[in-house]
């Protein structure tokens, strides 16, 4: 939560209280005009009570991929339409709307692990985050489809 947190102020202009620029790893894109976040290339779409239920899971939580763009991190990685996105780096996904700003608060060009449920199985896959504009930039500030 705290990447996320100094992530989303370093792209306002602000530096947590405690960090220093060398701290921050987009801070040179930012100072330059040129905010760069995480980027898989992948959308998702909202866990649904009736998708939960034919995946065995007690609670709707988590994303459901749709197809990555060819040639993207999670086309690489083997990531496919329909798998469900429970958790990034370990820390849980639990509303598929804070999917696109948790993969936008990875530094690219470091390596992410997404915890993944595919027929039934629950799978890790790891993958170098490349680099993209930042979700409201990227899309308008749309919240229709979360994409990263």
């Amino acid at each position: 939560m705290r990447i996320a947190i100094g992530a989303m102020m370093l792209l306002c202009g602000f530096i947590p209280a405690g960090e220093s620029r060398a701290d921050m790893p987009m801070v040179q894109h930012a100072r330059q005009g040129d905010a760069v976040c995480g980027w898989i290339g992948v959308r998702v779409s909202p866990m649904t009570r009736a998708f939960a239920d034919s995946l065995g899971m007690a609670e709707p939580y988590g994303a459901i991929f749709d197809q990555p763009e060819p040639g993207s991190p999670a086309a690489v990685a083997g990531i496919e339409a329909g798998d469900v996105v429970t958790a990034v780096n370990g820390a849980p996904l639990m509303r598929s709307s804070d999917f696109a700003t948790t993969i936008a608060a990875i530094a690219p060009n470091t390596t992410a692990i997404l915890s993944t449920s595919r027929d039934g199985q629950t799978i890790e896959v790891m993958l170098m985050v490349g680099s993209g504009k930042c979700p409201s930039e990227r899309h308008g500030g749309r919240s229709s489809a979360n994409s990263a």
